[in-house]
């Protein structure tokens, strides 16, 4: 009695348990995925310096056991760690000290902390070696990458990353790749799952089923703890942290663990009631963990610390064996009703047991009737066998059946019938009251798994057509600086000057009014403007982004930011000053031109009396559709990719340690390149490689590999010399030479005439004291691509933070 109550003291406590919603096995946040990160190398080797993915590509490990410091720098290239004999050392003053300590830097900077200012290091540990998720190597983002959205099922290169670690003044470059590499097909686990729950359900079937059913058990046992264990396994740390992480993982899962130790010992002897328990217990692992976790049979890769057909192996067992031993219980228990009622093979048909005391009419009285109590009849006679037992009836001796001598006194009539006031309740009832325990304990964890909030998909839903599509104007950033991730196929960027006299009055009302047109027409509603140029087309992926130029901030008198600097001059540029700068900037992008142009004549007759066009230039690039990949880089009029090295995360090019107004904003360098074609078509192709050190066909390094492969820049020719040269424009400009300098290129090939072509160059950064000009600098002296193109217009934006569905774009600004 006393086991029985523990047992359903147990099974009341699993009923609650499940409410909490059911998740996936993650190691630092990260499950099965099709997202691949790789370290390629540490360049130059550094004896006892080690560093490693880890945790399914969520963190990178730092193992320093030489006998010198390194410095690993953060998004600002400013330093961010210190890693060395005397333990780790994290500067506080990095941002990357608060936003690192989330896979999805779910983390608010504290105001005040800036990569200027002096470091500020405080130590986080005594061993020479610390973890952190680095954003520069994983994909930071809910939705996918617009090539891996487009063609799901084929791999793609998704960046080549690099991080700046310094040892001893020396810097050493650590280079990767983030690749998505698509899941095999699930269809062949799912036919063996289904045969495999048929087949341990038909085990309920057998006259004999306890021994089959123990075994079902067991084998569900090693193959769940198998499971776990090689989740745990692949948690950084020491032994002792892995066992931890084993143990205090899931405590559902444990829990059902101790269910089915308890569903083996009485399926050993033979009861009942270990049937339910088994199902229970066993179930309820298969809609949470096993259930959580079948991504893995159609996803690439997942934290494991075999091999990934273990990992599949051994849950497809446990979710076989969970639901076959659920759906064994219904016959288990069927038969052991028709033996109690004496219809089974254990009974004849008067209902007698064999080798047992027959109940004849001239049995004592049942004090109750419809209710026996055979522990008080001297009919029963001491060692008869109970009803559910399996009985021999040459011997009388009694087998573990659904109940056993020691445990059921069922009486000779109306076993089921209900008890009555001063009988004790039989004991088969409480078998009975376990098992719909069990069965609510299963329910509890069905309603947990139905209630736990889906993992964002990996597949992403079909892309509207393109007419239809929209980007959401509203959002902490404005949208055309890193959305849409595809670039749009036409665009327009121009300035504007305000109009003399014109004070901070004038300047609210000009944004207030184009604020209001480019919500209108990103959300597709043109009635706000009524010039009918985009008449029945769709917003087409419409963005208006808008900045301010350092003239605005001395016009209106306002303080204008550091960085807000007119650009220096540069060797060999001819720049048209009436073909630059200007108060306001102005980037327009749509997939469709008509749509573009509406945008423009909108915001030019919205500025009447408050401001007139300084100047404004139109680019296009490839038509949606028109490639068979519409994400893969766009190439410019060279004939080259133009965009590969744009830095991972993209997001650290937005402002963090600026005004309020700015912070969430970015800083917009534009460009208008001439092309030097002729000379350029009249160069040998071969040579045209040498000049940017990439492949024209493919845009690979001339190193080798793909487009997102890392160059390897100290690779030399056999008979010396290197294979990307001195002066070739990627080894220039690539971050790992300039102070991991972070740009987002987005630019717009133009050709306004056949021998004025080029490319209307947009670079998006957080600083152009830390972007534009020093890589700018660097180029202008010694790149080989400075014979073929000549750098003709120039102006600088500091672009606002994002607008909400109330306020006006600079609001913060101007209102202050």
């Amino acid at each position: 009695m006393r086991r029985l109550a523990l047992l359903l003291a147990v099974l009341a406590a699993l009923v609650v348990l499940p409410a909490s919603p059911a998740s996936a096995h993650t190691v630092g946040g990260v499950g099965a995925t099709n997202f691949h990160t790789t370290l390629s190398a540490l360049s130059p080797a550094a004896p006892g310096v080690r560093l490693a993915v880890i945790e399914n590509g969520s963190r990178l490990e730092l193992r320093n056991t030489s006998s010198s410091e390194v410095t690993v720098r953060g998004y600002a290239d400013e330093p961010y760690l210190r890693v060395g004999p005397d333990g780790v050392y994290e500067n506080r003053q990095s941002p990357a000290a608060y936003l690192n300590q989330s896979r999805y830097a779910q983390v608010s900077v504290p105001v005040g902390v800036s990569p200027k200012n002096p470091p500020d290091w405080k130590k986080v540990s005594d061993e020479p070696v610390y973890r952190w998720h680095d954003h520069r190597i994983h994909w930071m983002l809910t939705t996918m990458p617009p090539a891996v959205a487009d063609a799901p099922t084929r791999e793609h290169r998704v960046t080549a990353w690099s991080i700046t670690l310094v040892q001893d003044g020396r810097p050493l470059t650590a280079t990767g790749t983030l690749d998505w590499r698509p899941g095999p097909q699930p269809w062949a686990w799912f036919a063996v799952i289904g045969l495999a729950v048929l087949a341990v359900g038909a085990l309920g079937l057998l006259r004999r089923p306890y021994p089959a059913l123990t075994a079902a058990t067991v084998v569900m046992i090693v193959a769940d703890v198998v499971h776990a264990a090689g989740i745990a396994l692949v948690t950084p740390g020491s032994t002792l942290e892995r066992i931890g992480a084993f143990i205090g993982g899931d405590l559902l899962q444990i829990t059902c663990w101790f269910v089915l130790v308890l569903a083996l010992l009485a399926l050993r002897k033979g009861y009942v009631v270990g049937a339910w328990l088994a199902a229970g217990g066993a179930a309820m692992i298969a809609l949470t963990s096993g259930m959580s976790d079948a991504p893995v049979f159609w996803r690439s890769s997942a934290p494991f610390a075999w091999s990934a057909a273990l990992n599949r192996g051994t849950l497809a067992v446990t979710i076989a064996l969970g639901f076959g031993l659920l759906l064994a219980l219904p016959f288990v228990v069927h038969r052991q009703k028709r033996t109690s009622t004496g219809t089974g093979d254990a009974a004849d048909d008067a209902g007698n047991v064999p080798g047992a005391a027959p109940v004849s009419p001239d049995s004592p009285a049942d004090p109750v009737p419809g209710h026996a109590d055979v522990s008080d009849s001297p009919a029963t006679p001491a060692g008869s066998a109970s009803l559910g037992a399996d009985a021999d009836p040459a011997s009388g001796a009694v087998e573990p059946g659904a109940g056993s001598p020691a445990e059921e006194s069922p009486g000779v009539g109306g076993a089921d019938a209900p008890p009555t006031p001063g009988h004790p309740v039989p004991r088969r009832r409480f078998v009975e009251y376990a098992g719909a325990a069990g069965l609510g304990g299963v329910a509890g964890a069905a309603l947990g798994y139905a209630s736990a909030p889906e993992a964002p998909a990996e597949k992403a839903a079909p892309a509207p057509r393109t007419g239809e599509e929209k980007v959401a104007f509203h959002g902490p950033h404005q949208a055309g600086i890193l959305s849409p991730a595809r670039r749009q196929a036409q665009g327009w960027i121009g300035a504007f000057d305000l109009v003399d006299g014109a004070g901070k009055p004038a300047a609210q009302q000009l944004l207030r009014r184009w604020t209001d047109a480019a919500r209108a027409l990103t959300a597709g509603r043109r009635a706000a403007v009524d010039n009918l140029i985009g008449a029945g087309l769709g917003p087409a992926a419409l963005t208006v982004t808008v900045g301010f130029g350092p003239t605005f901030f001395d016009k209106l008198g306002l303080p204008r930011p550091e960085a807000l600097a007119p650009l220096p001059a540069f060797p060999g540029e001819r720049l048209d000053p009436a073909r630059g700068d200007g108060d306001l900037g102005v980037v327009i992008a749509a997939e469709d031109p008509l749509v573009v142009q509406e945008a423009v004549r909108a915001l030019t007759r919205l500025a009447a009396g408050l401001a007139t066009t300084r100047w404004g230039m139109s680019g296009f690039g490839a038509a949606r559709g028109s490639g068979a990949d519409d994400g893969a880089t766009q190439r410019n009029m060279m004939g080259f990719l133009d965009g590969t090295g744009n830095p991972v995360p993209a997001e650290q090019v937005f402002v963090t340690d600026g005004p309020a107004w700015l912070n969430g904003g970015s800083y917009l360098v534009f460009r208008r390149i001439r092309m030097l074609l002729d000379a350029w078509d009249a160069t040998p192709v071969d040579r045209q490689s040498q000049v940017i050190g990439r492949r024209k066909d493919s845009g690979a390094p001339a190193t080798g590999g793909t487009e997102r492969t890392p160059a390897d820049f100290g690779a030399q020719e056999p008979g010396g010399g290197l294979v990307i040269r001195p002066d070739a424009h990627v080894r220039l400009a690539t971050p790992a030479f300039n102070n991991g300098a972070a740009m987002v290129r987005r630019g717009f090939n133009y050709a306004d005439a056949p021998d004025d072509s080029g490319l209307l160059f947009l670079a998006w950064q957080a600083d152009p004291r830390r972007g534009f000009v020093p890589v700018q600098r660097r180029l202008a002296d010694s790149d080989a691509l400075n014979a073929f193109i000549r750098h003709e217009t120039s102006a600088v934006f500091a672009m606002p933070a994002g607008v909400d569905a109330t306020g006006y774009l600079g609001q913060g600004l101007l209102d202050a």
